[in-house]
């Protein structure tokens, strides 16, 4: 037995050895080399137990989330959306973290190497990412439909959009159109108008000249008399200058007798009671219906330079705007419907010349005229009046004869002259409007007229049709929890036909547009209105009288992409936008075949644009629903009710604002269809999971990781897990 004096005194000599002879210093080099190597192994073996750790829980993060989202809900799916389904997700999400960690068989054998442990997992739903929100829902109709779409868009649509015909039809050659179409109906509006307000004065005019032409010379002046009875007794109903002059010497003879025979009284009767300067004032009055002309023609308060708004010379001004617009030969055809500038003038200057000669006022009194004869600056009226003064007053018969004479003249001079010229300029006003007088143009106006009374009235007649009030209603219930603001879809019904002409063009714009920008450029709006189509399309029946035709359950499509809140509207306003569209491409096609030439040539196109366009929505309105469109010779096409709203929807979706409000319809009748509410159908949800695992070796060494995910606390690394799923 050795004892431990001994084991001592070895030990002592072995460090000695250790640390004084040469061969010990290689034991210490290798210590230095081992001892880092050691420590680094360490932190490596405990590293990729974190990291092997860390995965753990992310994968099993992955399993619970996709096992907890799989509880969805049913309704929705059937509509090819997803949103949570089940009870209570964050029960759901821990129960299937801790069946993964704690009573997994799979994970037996490599989970001794890390061996965390789970202190918390909780799951929840992110409230701003359910199927409420834009972007979240437009993904999901985009995943459901990316491979549906392309085979249900079909054959007709790609035949109609790849038509070279159609593709060459560009919005500046329908912006051109419509500016003809649109010229042609204002001129002929303000042509008629114009007219109108010059006829009221043609009427004024005819009164108004019949003074100078036939009451003065025939009714005042009246013809020279002749009789030959030795006698000359004043008969009764004597009148005129010329009768008042040839008895004014009987007359004043009579006055001056003291006894009067029989019937001598009787003749001073008959002469006293047929004179009277209040005629005078009669033919002043004309000065008035003279200023009724000049109202018409510029207007209560108007002139020349200036006419007031909706006189005659106004309309011919808003004419002369449009033909100067439409400067090429389009508008040729209407320049004849233009009066010149020197219509108005030579009228209107001329009827003041005339009107001077009717003034009665007089600066000059009566009696100085009397005195000294000067009939030189007095008017019509004024010497009338003189003339009925005088021949009164004994010894001026031989003014009473200057008198007439002045009034022939001047009546003469009035009517070869300012009247002659306002009779032609009536004359020409008489050319210019022929053709509007025709009975073509009268018939071409009359069809035009009922065509397009006929075709609103088809559409009128219905619009009232849909009883399912409440249903609307309920949407705009749903939309309004949704946050939505609504519009009221922007058409509405015009019955002026010039108005139904600008709104069919500005349409049409709209689908040139589409064909020419489908379907890259709209691909995603393509795709949702699929969707649309697919779930909540259009249905039978499509008779516009049928009331069936108008309800909500028949025309979900339409009121998603009309957004009217008002039974039956949406149906109504999807006819009319057939009836637009149809009613331009036959209007467009009749200008093609040679343009409009005139007037009557304009209203028959119109016309027979409305009547085709009636026929053709009597066709896709009943029997088997389809139309057989042909426009502008491409081959042809069976149009369907779903076909024609798969365009409209698309010439509507340009605009982030309408997509949106677009969405939220569509959302409304998807809850209307469920019974689900969007607001509380979650697609998002974001799973939290809080670990650890404890370190084998050195846990300072370990806190030199970097790493966000976790951070080190005494002997155990503490893991924070965060991850999002989506459907």
């Amino acid at each position: 037995m050795i004892s431990p004096g001994k084991v001592l005194i070895f030990m002592k000599k072995k460090f000695k050895r250790l640390f004084f002879k040469d061969n010990g210093s290689v034991s210490i080099y290798a210590i230095i080399i081992i001892l880092p190597i050691f420590m680094l192994n360490a932190l490596l073996i405990d590293t990729l137990r974190i990291m092997s750790a860390e995965r753990q829980i992310e994968n099993a993060m992955d399993t619970a989330l996709r096992s907890t989202m799989a509880e969805f809900d049913t309704k929705l799916a059937s509509v090819g959306l997803f949103a949570y389904g089940g009870e209570s997700a964050d029960a759901d999400f821990n129960r299937f973290i801790n069946k993964q960690f704690y009573n997994s068989v799979e994970l037996s054998g490599y989970e001794n190497l890390s061996s965390p442990e789970i202190i918390t997992a909780n799951a929840n739903f992110t409230n701003e990412r359910n199927l409420v929100d834009y972007d979240v829902f437009e993904h999901q109709i985009l995943e459901s439909m990316k491979y549906q779409a392309p085979a249900q868009i079909g054959e007709a649509l790609f035949t109609l959009v790849g038509s070279k015909n159609l593709n060459n039809i560009t919005e500046e050659q329908v912006e051109n159109a419509k500016n003809v179409s649109e010229n042609y109906e204002k001129i002929l509006e303000l042509t008629e108008k114009r007219n109108d307000e010059i006829d009221k004065a043609v009427k004024e005019y005819k009164h108004y000249s019949a003074v100078f032409k036939d009451d003065i010379p025939n009714k005042i002046i009246g013809n020279p008399v002749t009789d030959n009875s030795k006698d000359k007794k004043i008969p009764s109903g004597i009148k005129t200058f010329e009768e008042l002059i040839f008895y004014y010497d009987r007359y004043h003879k009579l006055k001056k007798k003291e006894e009067l025979k029989d019937g001598e009284q009787q003749e001073i009767d008959n002469y006293e009671k047929n004179y009277n300067e209040d005629v005078a004032f009669s033919y002043y009055l004309n000065v008035i219906a003279g200023k009724e002309i000049k109202n018409a023609l510029v207007g209560k308060g108007g002139s020349l330079s200036s006419p007031a708004k909706n006189s005659a010379k106004w309309y011919n001004k808003e004419i002369k705007k449009i033909l100067d617009k439409g400067k090429g030969k389009s508008l040729k055809a209407l320049e004849s419907l233009y009066l010149d500038k020197s219509f108005f003038e030579t009228v209107i200057n001329n009827m003041d010349k005339v009107n001077k000669e009717l003034d009665l006022a007089t600066s000059v009194p009566i009696r100085e005229i009397l005195k000294s004869q000067d009939l030189t600056n007095l008017t019509i009226t004024q010497l009338i009046m003189v003339f009925y003064v005088v021949i009164k007053k004994e010894k001026f018969k031989d003014l009473a004869l200057l008198v007439k004479d002045a009034v022939t003249t001047k009546t003469t001079n009035i009517v070869d002259t300012q009247l002659v010229a306002i009779d032609d300029q009536f004359l020409l006003y008489e050319d210019s409007k022929k053709e509007l007088k025709s009975e073509e143009y009268g018939a071409a106006k009359k069809e035009a007229k009922t065509s397009f009374s006929d075709l609103l009235n088809s559409l009128g007649s219905a619009r009232e049709l849909g009883n399912d009030q409440q249903v609307y209603d309920e949407l705009e219930g749903i939309m309004a929890s949704y946050n939505a603001a609504t519009n009221g879809g922007g058409d509405k019904e015009e019955s002026d036909r010039l108005q139904f002409i600008s709104d069919a063009f500005n349409r049409f714009k709209e689908f040139v547009n589409f064909v020419h920008g489908f379907p890259e450029e709209f691909r995603n709006q393509l795709y949702i209105n699929e969707y649309i189509l697919a779930n909540y399309g259009t249905s039978p029946p499509y008779e516009l009288i049928d009331a069936e035709s108008y309800l909500f359950k028949n025309k979900q499509g339409q009121f998603i992409t009309y957004g009217y809140g008002s039974a039956g509207t949406n149906y109504f306003m999807f006819i009319k936008d057939i009836v637009l569209v149809l009613f331009v491409v036959n209007l467009m096609e009749s200008m093609v075949k040679g343009g409009f030439a005139g007037p009557v040539g304009f209203l028959r196109a119109v016309g027979q644009a409305f009547i085709f366009t009636g026929k053709q929505l009597t066709n896709i309105t009943t029997g088997d629903y389809v139309l057989e469109w042909q426009p502008f010779k491409i081959a042809q096409i069976d149009m369907t009710m779903p076909m024609f709203l798969r365009i409209f929807m698309m010439m509507r979706s340009t605009g982030e604002s309408y997509n949106h409000e677009k969405l939220r319809r569509l959302q409304a009748v998807i809850t209307k269809d469920t019974g689900v509410d969007l607001n509380k159908a979650p697609s998002y949800i974001e799973g939290n999971v809080k670990g650890k695992i404890k370190l084998w070796f050195i846990p300072a060494l370990t806190e030199v990781i970097p790493n966000q995910y976790g951070n080190v606390k005494g002997s155990y690394y503490y893991i924070n897990k965060k991850k999002v799923y989506s459907y």
